[in-house]
């Protein structure tokens, strides 16, 4: 039992602190999901209430979708028909390294990079190496300057 008058505490001083101690009570009962099997708790009496509730309808219902570029849809759904290997040296190739330095960099051998860069320009329906870095020439490609070898 707490002395009021001997260790200088007010009413009012210890109702702040009860009430601290509740709001930290139910944050951990929030944080254990124990939350979810009453309506609400009543926190400081009738004056206060925390009360979970589900989330609003807003928050519930699905993002629309925005509109998309088709170019850009069409680019992405390129993209993903390439091989691993193929985006790798699609992205190195965009960066502007040469042939040897992506064999180099992903321990292959030239004519390796050669072959999955013609397979790359021939599923994008492109015809030279040159056009692959027009055709990604706004994507970001600054991650495979990054990494190394991420299969090895």
């Amino acid at each position: 039992m707490v002395n009021l008058a001997s260790n200088h505490l007010t009413q009012n001083t210890c109702s702040n602190i009860i009430a601290a101690m509740s709001i930290w009570r139910y944050i951990k009962l929030w944080l254990t999901g124990s939350h979810k099997k009453r309506k609400y708790f009543n926190v400081l009496g009738d004056s206060l209430q925390l009360r979970l509730i589900h989330p609003p309808a807003q928050e519930k219902r699905k993002r629309k979708k925005r509109p998309s570029d088709p170019k850009e849809d069409m680019r992405l759904e390129s993209w993903n028909s390439l091989s691993r290997r193929e985006k790798d040296v699609t992205a190195l190739t965009c960066l502007g390294y040469t042939n040897p330095q992506i064999a180099a960099r992903l321990n292959l051998s030239v004519e390796t990079v050669r072959n999955y860069l013609e397979f790359a320009v021939g599923k994008l329906s492109l015809r030279k190496k040159a056009d692959l870095r027009v055709f990604f020439a706004n994507w970001d490609f600054s991650a495979w300057e990054r990494r190394k070898d991420p299969y090895r």
